[in-house]
């Protein structure tokens, strides 16, 4: 029988697997998240905070929308399209309006 930790986390031939897994996970996000199929940088689904991490310039683009807590914790933990629903704005447009503004300043 396997000690305490193995049993919630797992063995550590068990962890070792489940790491490479998320590193690749890791890897194949990136990759999908720099542009997707129709050539935007961002999309509705993205966590705030990692939109703002790629394009320091979509802070500001989505303050001046109505979106001043922008850097709160919950930011770190919403979708835009989350965030867009808590402020009363259309996610979907703001998502529009964000990728020409970031593809216009090439960000």
């Amino acid at each position: 029988m396997g000690s305490l930790k193995d049993l919630f986390f797992g063995s550590e031939e068990e962890r070792k697997a489940n790491q490479m897994s998320d590193e690749e996970l890791k890897t194949a996000q990136s990759e999908e998240a720099s542009t997707n199929a129709e050539g935007n940088l961002i999309d509705s689904s993205m966590l705030v905070g990692e939109i703002i991490a790629k394009h320091p310039l979509a802070a500001q683009f989505l303050m001046e929308c109505g979106m001043g807590c922008i850097h709160c914790p919950a930011s770190q933990m919403e979708s835009l399209l989350e965030a867009c629903a808590v402020h009363g704005i259309d996610g979907e447009e703001i998502t529009d309006a964000l990728n020409d503004y970031l593809l216009e300043h090439n960000a």
